[in-house]
């Protein structure tokens, strides 16, 4: 028996530095990850993880009025949600894009949120 503890603790250990020695974001995912845009369908996500995930289907996830997230299953460890909006009865990737990337084994999301400064730095310019 308590061979059989150390061997699982041994184990765990093996896991847990094989997980800090990944990205954070998986390379196949991180390729695709800037053709995603605003306005793009469920389908066009899907056409655009479909080459590094072909079994991926996005389906609703959490989802209030007309704004919530699309869920994108990658694999059996990931998941991607993407913010959403819906437009002409179609939801679509929302106009301030929020993704989130849930590690199910690791019990982690990642928060990724596109932030141009520029176009912040525009709308703050004062009025002439």
């Amino acid at each position: 028996m308590k061979h059989t503890i150390l061997v699982f603790l041994f184990c765990v250990g093996l896991l847990h530095s094989r997980a800090a020695d990944e990205p954070l974001i998986p390379v196949a995912l991180n390729a695709v990850l800037p053709q995603i845009h605003v306005g793009m369908t469920i389908l066009q996500v899907e056409a655009v993880l479909a080459p590094a995930y072909p079994k991926v289907k996005g389906q609703m996830g959490v989802w209030s009025g007309q704004t919530g997230y699309i869920d994108y299953k990658l694999d059996e460890r990931h998941t991607l949600s993407v913010s959403s909006i819906t437009r002409n009865g179609k939801e679509v990737v929302h106009d301030e894009i929020l993704l989130y990337l849930y590690d199910w084994p690791s019990k982690r999301r990642l928060d990724l949120k596109v932030f141009e400064w520029e176009k912040l730095a525009d709308k703050k310019s004062p009025q002439k």
